[in-house]
């Protein structure tokens, strides 16, 4: 999946990246309410997804509490 940033002008998208596709793709076209919103919303997907602050969740020594752990129980 990739997004790009693009400008509606309500009878065409014209994408403000250069993107290579060779085939027919489905898209996903999200409207935001301002330039400012785009950019930081992409900023923050991209650093979610390409940052790898997190990849340490994943690391199995990482798993070391199980349910015998917890105080108090929800059902």
């Amino acid at each position: 999946m990739v997004s790009v940033r693009a400008i509606y002008d309500g009878k065409t998208l014209k994408l403000l990246d250069n993107v290579k596709v060779d085939t027919p793709k489905k898209v996903i076209v999200t409207f935001l309410e301002s330039e400012d919103d785009a950019l930081e919303g992409f900023a923050m997907n991209r650093i979610a997804q390409e940052g790898g602050a997190f990849d340490f969740l994943e690391a199995e020594e990482e798993d070391i509490y199980t349910d015998d752990h917890l105080k108090v129980k929800y059902n």
